[in-house]
C-alpha cells in the first residue's frame, strides 16, 4: 500500500474540496461547468445528498481559475423568522458586494437606504446589479444560489426574484453586458413550485444538470481507494455499486465501510457490510443522516400528500415499476430519492433502500395513517369483495373528513368510494320519501314564482335607481375618464355628416412633393415666393395668407419677397409664439406686424385638433391674433361686418359677428374635463378635409396655368402639403373603422377655421354650441329613468335587450341630429345612464322577485307538511340547505312559531 493510498479517506457527506482523491467525476460536471462557462442559466434541482454541493465547489474552482467571478449565496443562511422581502433582497445584495468584493468601492447600506423609499426591494436588486456590479465588475459573472428550496420557507412570494433572472436573461438581446451574467440554482425542489406565475418562470430557457448516480465507467477513483485494502478491489466496487446503484452518498459511506471491515477479506464482505452497517436498526446507524432524511420527506413534508406517495410506493414494491407521469406526487417521490426514473419507470433507487423501506415498513405507515387500517387491510384481503368490513354511518363519514382535501392512494378511493356506494344502497327505502319531498318543494317553487310573475316591482324603484346610476357616471365623467369615449362619439358624428360644398371663398396654394422637386430645396427660396404671391396678386384677391414661417431669408430673391411683402398691403404672414423661446418662430421681419397671425393650433391628449385657438395674451397690453382669425376679419371686413361684445356673459366674451354668435370655449365645455383654455377658443366646426376647398399646385401658379380670374376676391392661403415637411395634424377625419389616420394639412386646418368663421357670419352656418352643466345633467338622468322604464316595464330579458339597443340608437341619432344643428350632447355618459340603469333594475327586481318567492315558497311548504308530514318536513330542510343564512335563520323561526302553535293546541284539548 503506497502513501497515498493510506491517506485516503472517502467522503460520508458535505462537500468534497476539489483536491479530495475520492471525487467521482460525472457527465453532470462537465454540463454543469461547460453550460456556466458558455453564460447559461442552469439548475441542479434533485434529491439530497447526489453530490450537489460538491459539483457546486469544484465547478467554482475552475470557473474561478479561468477568471470568472463566482458569488456563492446559501439561502439556509437567509433564515425565516422576522425575515420581510426588503431584508431578504438586502441579503442578496450583501451577498453580491462580498462574493465581486466591492466593498472598498461602495457602501452599499447608504446605497439600499437612498433607494427602498422610491423603488421596491427587486428593482432595487435590479438596479445595484445593472449600475454597480455589472458597472465595476468586468469579468464575466456567475451567481450560484444554493438550497433554493428555501424559498418555499417565506412567508411572502419569490416570483419576482425569478422573473427578475429571466428578465437578465432576456436583456442579452439588447444589452451586451448581460451577457457577462448568469445564475446557477442547486436544491431539492420541484420548478413548478418555485414560482407561481408560470409565464415569468426562467426554468423554460434555462440548463437542467441531471445529476446520475455513479456509473461504472466512473468509479476509478473510488476504485484506487480500496486498492491494497481488499482483494479483487474492482469487483468489490461492482459488488457496492449492485447496492447503492452508484448513489453517491451511499457508494462513498459504503466503500469507507469495506475498507474498515477489508481485514475478512470475504467475497460475501460487501453484503454483510451492508446489512449489519446500514440495514439493520437503520434509524439508530444513520449517521450521518440519510435514510431519515428520505423517510422524513416522505412522512412529513406534506402529510396531506403522505398517503398517496407511501400507496405509490408501494405500487412500484409491488410491481417492480410503473410508468412515469410527471404527477406532482410522482416528482415528490422522485426528489425524495427513494426512487428514480429510468426509461419512462419509476423505479426503487437502490438494493439499500429497497431493504429498508420494504413492504412491512410501508404497511406499518399505511396503518398509523388510516383511520380505518384494519377495515381497509381486511377488504384488501378478501379480493375487495367482504362487504362486512367496508364502512357505515358515523365511521364513514368520519373516514370522508379524515380523507377531505388529501391525496390518496387508488385503494383508500376504492374503499371509500365502495363505503358510500354501500351506504346509498342502504338508503334506497328512503329514496320514495325523498322523491316525494323533492316533488313537493319544486310544486312549491313553481307555483310560488307563478304567482309573484304576476307582480312588478314599485314606481318608487325609477327615481332612485335613475340618480343611482348617474351620480357614479356623473362622478366618472369629472374625472375625465369618459372624456375619450366623448371624443370619439363627435368625431364619429364628424364622419357620419354628409360631405359639404366646397367653400369657393378660399382658395388654398398648395406645396407638395413635386413642387420641392422641381424647385431643387427646402426651404423654398424667397425668389419662388415672390413670384407666386406676385401671380396670384394678379387676379386681385380679397387676401393672400403665406403660411409659412419667413423668419430668415432664403436666398436667392430675398429682396424681391421684401419688396413684395411692402407692397402689398392684403398679404398676411405667420409666426410661432406658443411654447418656450426656443420653440417660437418670429415673424417676416419686413412684414407689418399688424398683417402677421400666429398659426399654433390646439391639440388634445389624443393629438387632434378639435378646438382652434383664435387669440393669445401675451401681455396685460399685448393680445396676439392667429392668421385663420386675421383672414377672415379681413373679409368680413370688406363685407362691412365687424365684431361686437355681448357683455351679458362677460367669462365666456361672447361675439357677436354676423349671424354668428361666438362663444370662447371653457375648460370643462361639452365632453371635455379640465381642459387647457388659455386664450381665445372655439370649438371647431370642420367643413371637411382639404377637397372641401379649392386647390391649385404651386407649379401652376408659378407657370400662370390656372385659369383667369379663379383667384378674385378669394382668401388665399399657400401652405405646404408635402409629407416630407410633416406640417400635419390629426382630426377627426383622421381616423375610422374602416380607413387608415390621415393627418391633414396645417393650411387646410387653418382654411376649415376661416371657413367656420365666414359661413357662420354670412350665411348663418351652426358654429358648435354645449349645454350648461345642470342641463347636461338633467339630460344624462332622462336616459337613465327611460332605461329603468324600460326594464320595468318588460319581463322578457330579450324585450329589454332589443328596446335598449333601440333605445340607444335613438339616442346616438338624437345626439347626431343636434351636432347637424351644431349641439353638442353628452352622448355617451347618457349611454351609459341608459344601459346601466337597465341593468341595475334588473337585478333589483331580480332580488325582489327571488325575496318574495322564498317567502311563498316556505308558506306553501309550511301548508304541505300538514298532509304529508315527513315529506314536507325534508322538502323544507332541502329548501333551507339552498338558501342563504339570513334565509336560514328565518325557517328556523317560522318552525319553531309552528311548533309552539301546535304544542299550545295539544295542551288545551
Amino acid at each position: 500500500m503506497t502513501a497515498a493510498q493510506s491517506n485516503f479517506e472517502y467522503q460520508i457527506g458535505g462537500s468534497l474540496e476539489s483536491s479530495a482523491p475520492s471525487y467521482v467525476k460525472r457527465q453532470a460536471d462537465s454540463e454543469f461547468y461547460e453550460g456556466l462557462k458558455a453564460g447559461q442559466f442552469c439548475y441542479v434541482l434533485n434529491s439530497r445528498q447526489m453530490g450537489k454541493s460538491s459539483l457546486r465547489v469544484r465547478t467554482m474552482q475552475k470557473l474561478q481559475a479561468e477568471g470568472i467571478i463566482c458569488v456563492f449565496i446559501d439561502l439556509t443562511g437567509m433564515g425565516t423568522q422576522d425575515v420581510t422581502p426588503e431584508k431578504w433582497y438586502a441579503g442578496i445584495v450583501q451577498s453580491l458586494v462580498s462574493g465581486c468584493q466591492l466593498n472598498s468601492k461602495i457602501q452599499w447600506r447608504t446605497w439600499w437606504r437612498e433607494r427602498r423609499d422610491l423603488l421596491s426591494s427587486v428593482q432595487c436588486l435590479n438596479q445595484f446589479i445593472a449600475e454597480v456590479v455589472l458597472v465595476e465588475v468586468k469579468q464575466n459573472i456567475v451567481i450560484f444560489i444554493d438550497e433554493i428550496d428555501r424559498v418555499l420557507s417565506q412567508n411572502f412570494s419569490l416570483d419576482d426574484f425569478f422573473a427578475l433572472m429571466k428578465f437578465f436573461l432576456q436583456q442579452r438581446e439588447v444589452c451586451d453586458e448581460y451577457r457577462r451574467l448568469t445564475f446557477a440554482l442547486l436544491g431539492v425542489a420541484n420548478p413548478n413550485e418555485l414560482i407561481q406565475d408560470k409565464t415569468q418562470t426562467p426554468f423554460n430557457i434555462g440548463k437542467a444538470i441531471e445529476m446520475q448516480g455513479f456509473q461504472p465507467d466512473e468509479v476509478q477513483p473510488l476504485i484506487d481507494g480500496l486498492k491494497g485494502r481488499v482483494t479483487n478491489p474492482e469487483t468489490v466496487l461492482m459488488q457496492i455499486l449492485e447496492w447503492t446503484s452508484g448513489q453517491p452518498f451511499l457508494t462513498q459511506k459504503l466503500c469507507q465501510f469495506i475498507v474498515l471491515e477489508s481485514t475478512a477479506q470475504r467475497f460475501s464482505l460487501v453484503e454483510q457490510v451492508v446489512k449489519s452497517r446500514i440495514v439493520e436498526n437503520w434509524e439508530s446507524q444513520d449517521e450521518p443522516e440519510h435514510l431519515r432524511t428520505i423517510r422524513d420527506r416522505i412522512l412529513y413534508r406534506n402529510e396531506k400528500r403522505t398517503a398517496r406517495l407511501l400507496e405509490l410506493y408501494q405500487q412500484i414494491l409491488q410491481h417492480g415499476e410503473i410508468p412515469a407521469d410527471g404527477t406532482p406526487e410522482q416528482i415528490e417521490l422522485r426528489l425524495s430519492g427513494l426512487v428514480v426514473e429510468r426509461q419512462g419507470k419509476l423505479k426503487v433507487y437502490n438494493r439499500i433502500y429497497e431493504a429498508v423501506f420494504n413492504q412491512s415498513w410501508v404497511d406499518s405507515k399505511l396503518a398509523q395513517l388510516r383511520p380505518y387500517a384494519e377495515a381497509i387491510a381486511a377488504w384488501s384481503a378478501s379480493a375487495c369483495q367482504d362487504e362486512s368490513y367496508l364502512l357505515r354511518g358515523q365511521a364513514l363519514q368520519d373516514a370522508l373528513a379524515w380523507a377531505l382535501g388529501k391525496s390518496l392512494g387508488n385503494l383508500d378511493y376504492q374503499f371509500l368510494v365502495a363505503s358510500q356506494d354501500l351506504a346509498k344502497r342502504q338508503a334506497q327505502n328512503s329514496l320514495q320519501t325523498l322523491a316525494h319531498a323533492n316533488q313537493l318543494l319544486v310544486q312549491a317553487r313553481q307555483q310560488a314564482k307563478q304567482e309573484v310573475l304576476q307582480q312588478r316591482i314599485g314606481w318608487g324603484w325609477i327615481p332612485r335607481i335613475a340618480i343611482g346610476v348617474t351620480a357614479p357616471i356623473l362622478l366618472l365623467r369629472f374625472a375625465g375618464l369618459l372624456q375619450g369615449g366623448e371624443w370619439n362619439m363627435l368625431d364619429q358624428f364628424f364622419r357620419w355628416r354628409l360631405p359639404e360644398s366646397q367653400d369657393l371663398r378660399i382658395a388654398i396654394v398648395t406645396i407638395d412633393e413635386q413642387d420641392i422637386k422641381k424647385v431643387g430645396k427646402w426651404p423654398i427660396p424667397d425668389q419662388v415666393l415672390a413670384e407666386a404671391i406676385a401671380n396670384i396678386k394678379a387676379q386681385k384677391p380679397r387676401a393672400i395668407g403665406l403660411d409659412i414661417y419667413r423668419d430668415l431669408p432664403v436666398e436667392p430673391g430675398h429682396q424681391n419677397l421684401v419688396n413684395i411683402f411692402q407692397s402689398t398691403s392684403n398679404l398676411y404672414g405667420i409666426e410661432k409664439i406658443v411654447g418656450s423661446n426656443i420653440n417660437t418662430v418670429a415673424p417676416p421681419p419686413t412684414l407689418n406686424p399688424e398683417r402677421v397671425g400666429f398659426a399654433d393650433q390646439i391639440l388634445d391628449a389624443d393629438g387632434k385638433i378639435r378646438r382652434a385657438l383664435l387669440s393669445v395674451d401675451l401681455s396685460k397690453n399685448e393680445v396676439r391674433y392667429s392668421l385663420a382669425l386675421k383672414l377672415a376679419q379681413h373679409y368680413l371686413k370688406s363685407e362691412r361686418i365687424n365684431p361686437e361684445l355681448i357683455d351679458n356673459d362677460p367669462q365666456r366674451q361672447r361675439l357677436r359677428w354676423g349671424k354668428a354668435v361666438i362663444e370662447r370655449f371653457l375648460g370643462n365645455d361639452g365632453g371635455y374635463i379640465h381642459a387647457d383654455a388659455g386664450g381665445y377658443q372655439i370649438l371647431l366646426n370642420f367643413r371637411g378635409n382639404q377637397e372641401n376647398f379649392v386647390t391649385f399646385p404651386l407649379r401652376d401658379v408659378l407657370k400662370n396655368r390656372i385659369p383667369p380670374d379663379s383667384l378674385r376676391d378669394r382668401l388665399i392661403l399657400i401652405g405646404t402639403t408635402a409629407e416630407s415637411i410633416k406640417d400635419v395634424f390629426y382630426t377627426p377625419y383622421s381616423s375610422g373603422l374602416f380607413s387608415s389616420s390621415q393627418p391633414m394639412p396645417g393650411v387646410s386646418v387653418h382654411a376649415n377655421i376661416i371657413s367656420q368663421i365666414i359661413s357662420a357670419a354670412i350665411d348663418g352656418r351652426p358654429l358648435l354650441h354645449v349645454w350648461q352643466d345642470p342641463l347636461e345633467w338633467l339630460w344624462i338622468l332622462l336616459w337613465a329613468g327611460l332605461g329603468a322604464v324600460i326594464s320595468r316595464q318588460l319581463k322578457s330579458t330579450i324585450a329589454i335587450a332589443i328596446s335598449i339597443t333601440l333605445a340607444s340608437g335613438g339616442l346616438v341619432g338624437i345626439g347626431f341630429l343636434a351636432f347637424w344643428l351644431g349641439w353638442w350632447l353628452p352622448v355617451t355618459p347618457s349611454l351609459l345612464a341608459l344601459l346601466g340603469s337597465a341593468v341595475a333594475l334588473m337585478l333589483v327586481t331580480h332580488n325582489q322577485i327571488e325575496r318574495l318567492q322564498f317567502h311563498r315558497t316556505l308558506a306553501l311548504l309550511l301548508e304541505m307538511r300538514q298532509d304529508h308530514p315527513l315529506a314536507g318536513a325534508i322538502a323544507i330542510e332541502y329548501l333551507k340547505q339552498s338558501e342563504s343564512q339570513e334565509h336560514q335563520a328565518l325557517i328556523k323561526q317560522q318552525l319553531q312559531e309552528k311548533q309552539i302553535a301546535t304544542s299550545t293546541i295539544v295542551a288545551v284539548e
